[in-house]
């Protein structure tokens, strides 16, 4: 446990926790306790003073002033928390969402996208509730307690002594049963982590859902992933409706002693009725803090479960930045003995080929042959097994990570878009925006017909994933995003897939176009996209077993042979 606490403090500490808005807000707690520890006091005079000489109108405004001073520090005091707590949840969500942008492929390979949004909302979200509902509230408490036992002995200590021994017991239930919560927290955490990436996968995939008739069979899944929250959260019940009554119980206990004792004692003139009233705000001050604890063991449980799954996240490796500089932009791409094995599974196979600079490249094989795979490596999405990539004469891992990724434009057969403008989506990701270069990226890729015809032009909205758009408009897109980027290297992976003849025929155009002087490397199953290429690898099973331009590939190598014929046959 102690290491668990520890972590949430680490955690906590490392988002540059402003210490002045730290002390501060703990000061302000401790000194609106000691003005509450101060009430009973001057209820005791006020009391004592009725009994001796009347009415006072004087302690009656003492107190008066006593308590409207507690309220005000109490209402700062706890915007003072809310305040401490929220800072806190932007810097550790901001933390762990620049960390997640960095991590490498293969976590997001491993990880559904809605779990991992779990982790960043929800499990932040419990860190927060412990620091700004329970943490400063806690200490205050624990300041309050040792203020009115030290107050409480000076007055009767016997009466204090009779009333600690429910420490220990408190003590003895809280611990094991806040073992359990801890193991439950974890597993209900982890359970919504899972329904999370669920409920993201299957919204995401709404279409799919609804074209295969699957509506029942996801009902049920997310059904079940709800009776299993409900299960949890029945248990964590359970063990707060034991532990609550007890803790009440134990309480009601000492209070009626202690009023039955101090009742006896002002009867025999041992102590006044204003001590005796004294004591028993005191008493309700170490109460409702003890009371209180069963809840902040719950949530600090909560928080300790929430905390290693942020580490886990936080403890994940991420990409490779580089160090150096390009040093010039008209080099080549040079794979040297590469190999690649994804898990155990090997996709590359010591293969060793150039992709000159300014030259067209085109990849073929058939599906499964490690194309792509060429592409995730040039992109450093993953590292290579064994070998070595190289820019030139340096390896690109040497490289700065942005720069290098700078210098590509990259069009994919899905052509993903974000959700909202065609605007947005041609200069994502730039800050510093032209019109005009989103026009003539538009234009490049033959897509500013079909724009100008939209009712909003520009600036219309095209949906979660670009589903508004046709496939061939979300194609040339894409294509548009590509070269407004104005990239050294275009990678173009099946470009042309998604369009029908016409739009091929246009987009073509503007790829040949987009083309000049940049390298190139083109993964393609249309046999229109590669014939022009300067250089065709032809790979079988992670190897590459051939090389060359399409006339000497067709004439010499019997598996491209096979490639064409299936190439033209789809394409009939």
């Amino acid at each position: 446990m102690n290491n668990s606490v520890r972590g949430i403090w680490r955690l906590v500490n490392s988002n540059q926790l402003s210490k002045k808005l730290t002390i501060g807000t703990l000061l302000l707690s401790i000194f609106e306790t000691l003005i509450g520890l101060a009430v009973p006091l001057v209820t005791m005079r006020m009391i004592n003073n009725f009994s001796s000489i009347g009415f006072s109108v004087q302690s009656i405004l003492l107190v008066g002033a006593f308590l409207i001073s507690q309220a005000l520090l109490s209402g700062l005091t706890f915007y003072m928390m809310r305040k401490l707590g929220e800072r806190i949840v932007a810097n550790l969500r901001g933390k762990v969402w620049g960390h997640v942008l960095q991590l490498r492929i293969p976590y997001f390979d491993a990880h559904e996208s809605g779990e991992t949004m779990s982790r960043i909302t929800q499990d932040s979200n419990v860190v927060k509730e412990l620091i700004t509902d329970h943490l400063i509230s806690f200490i205050s408490g624990m300041f309050a307690i040792v203020g009115a036992v030290i107050i409480l002995i000076i007055i009767d200590w016997k009466m204090t002594l009779l009333m600690l021994i429910v420490v220990p017991i408190a003590i003895l239930l809280i611990l094991p049963l806040g073992q359990r919560i801890h193991k439950i927290a974890i597993a209900n955490q982890d359970e919504l982590a899972s329904f999370t990436g669920q409920l993201g996968r299957v919204l995401t995939n709404i279409r799919l859902v609804k074209t295969s008739q699957t509506e029942y069979f996801e009902q049920n899944n997310g059904e079940e992933k709800i009776h299993h929250l409900y299960q949890l959260g029945l248990k964590e019940a359970k063990i707060l409706a034991v532990l609550s009554p007890i803790m009440t119980f134990i309480m009601m206990v000492v209070l009626i002693l202690l009023f039955g004792y101090g009742g006896a004692k002002v009867a025999t003139g041992a102590i006044s009725a204003g001590e005796l009233v004294a004591i028993m705000i005191y008493l309700v001050q170490i109460i409702v803090p003890f009371t209180q604890m069963a809840t902040f063991f719950t949530a600090l449980q909560k928080a300790m479960g929430a905390t290693e799954r942020l580490q886990d996240i936080l403890n994940e490796p991420i990409e490779g930045k580089g160090k150096t500089a390009i040093v010039s932009l008209g080099e080549s791409i040079v794979f040297e003995n590469v190999a690649f094995q994804y898990n155990d599974t090997p996709l590359l196979k010591d293969i060793s080929f150039t992709i000159p600079a300014g030259k067209t490249t085109a990849l073929v094989s058939s599906s499964g042959g490690g194309k792509t795979t060429i592409f995730s490596l040039i992109e450093r999405f993953y590292d290579v097994t064994n070998g070595t990539i190289r820019f030139g004469k340096q390896p690109i891992e040497s490289i700065d990570l942005k720069q290098w990724r700078s210098l590509f434009g990259y069009v994919s057969q899905e052509a993903p878009l974000m959700n909202g403008t065609i605007r947005d989506n041609v200069a994502y990701g730039e800050s510093e925006i032209v019109e005009s270069d989103i026009i003539r990226a538009l234009k490049s890729a033959y897509a500013w017909g079909f724009v100008q015809q939209l009712e909003q032009g520009i600036d219309t909205e095209v949906g979660e994933s670009g589903m508004k758009l046709s496939g061939g408009q979300r194609q040339r897109i894409a294509i548009a995003r590509a070269l407004f980027r104005n990239p050294a290297i275009l990678l173009l992976d099946e470009a042309t897939s998604n369009l029908d003849n016409d739009s091929e025929r246009e987009v073509q155009k503007a790829i040949e176009q987009g083309m000049k002087g940049r390298t190139t490397v083109i993964i393609a199953h249309r046999l229109s996209t590669i014939t022009h290429a300067d250089q065709i690898l032809v790979f079988e099973d992670g190897r590459i077993t051939g090389s060359g331009k399409h006339e000497e590939l067709q004439e010499n190598h019997t598996y491209y042979k096979q490639l064409i014929k299936l190439m033209t046959t789809e394409t009939m």
